[in-house]
């Protein structure tokens, strides 16, 4: 008969700091914190000047300067949970200080992270007014000829994101970090090409079971706007085909300390800002 496998919540020794209604506690009342919003820029603004402060001591100045901050404070605090369970193994390598195909941690925190729920049928994830400026987007792509294929292997992945990145004057450093994964480390890798097969745009997802790690996506930035439509297939390309596969979250980093242009990017994606919960399981017992 099997068991439960035990699971402990990192980070969180009291559960109760989450506020999802344990016992004497009352619930807390989660609340989207819509793109574009008031809360929304003031959230983005205070995680960029602040991202590299103690999370405590620098965010105390600025909000007893500005009491109106502690509303911004809260509708982070209240946003909608995704309660997510890992693999002992996994949490090492999502936890650790470098992916390997990444070259650098790929794990960014709970708080206010930036999530896709992952969609099974292409006509479902497309449905809606939301959905316009992607749907003209993809066309863009597909009357180009623009075409996304997931790629068997790190060696034929990296060669293809070779092309875009000695293309790019920051592209060079970030090959030099790149490596093969670990054997621990599992990965999805994903290029879209042009008619002429020439790379336009790659992304590297790492994979966690029920959830996966967006950690690099890139385009050719001497190819606009052909690459910059690439982008936008190239991601509902690999959330349909993680979607299919029984992922059901994909996960990018903090929705909020992104540049403007990234966050509108995600946007229309329909990526939303979440809070985790992470279990890690330790063992599993049969």
């Amino acid at each position: 008969m099997r068991q439960s496998a035990p699971v402990r919540e990192v980070g969180r020794p009291n559960p109760r700091w989450w506020g999802n209604g344990h016992a004497g506690q009352i619930p807390i009342q989660r609340r989207e914190l819509r793109y574009g919003s008031r809360e929304f820029v003031a959230a983005s603004d205070l995680a960029r000047r602040f991202s590299y402060s103690p999370r405590v001591l620098g965010l105390l100045g600025p909000v007893v300067r500005d009491p109106a901050l502690l509303r911004v404070l809260l509708a982070v605090w209240r946003l909608p949970v995704v309660d997510l369970q890992v693999r002992r193994a996994d949490a090492d390598a999502w936890f650790g200080a470098s992916f390997g195909p990444a070259g650098r941690t790929i794990f960014h925190g709970r708080l206010a992270q930036a999530v896709l729920e992952l969609p099974t049928a292409e006509e479902h994830y497309l449905t809606g007014r939301t959905k316009q400026a992607l749907r003209t987007n993809l066309r863009h792509a597909r009357d180009l000829g623009v075409t996304s294929n997931r790629i068997p292997t790190y060696e034929a992945w990296y060669e293809a994101a070779s092309v875009i990145l000695y293309a790019r004057s920051d592209g060079p450093a970030v090959a030099e970090k790149m490596d093969k994964p670990e054997r621990r480390q599992q990965a999805a890798y994903y290029v879209a090409r042009d008619a002429d097969e020439m790379p336009l745009a790659f992304a590297g997802v790492a994979l966690f079971g029920q959830f996966a790690v967006l950690f690099t996506m890139l385009s050719h930035l001497d190819r606009h706007p052909g690459a910059s439509w690439a982008r936008y297939q190239l991601n509902t390309f690999l959330a349909l085909d993680l979607g299919r596969s029984g992922v059901k979250y994909l996960l990018v980093g903090s929705a909020l300390r992104e540049t403007a242009g990234n966050q509108y990017f995600q946007h229309l994606l329909g990526y939303r800002a979440r809070n985790l919960r992470i279990k890690v399981i330790e063992s599993s017992a049969t």
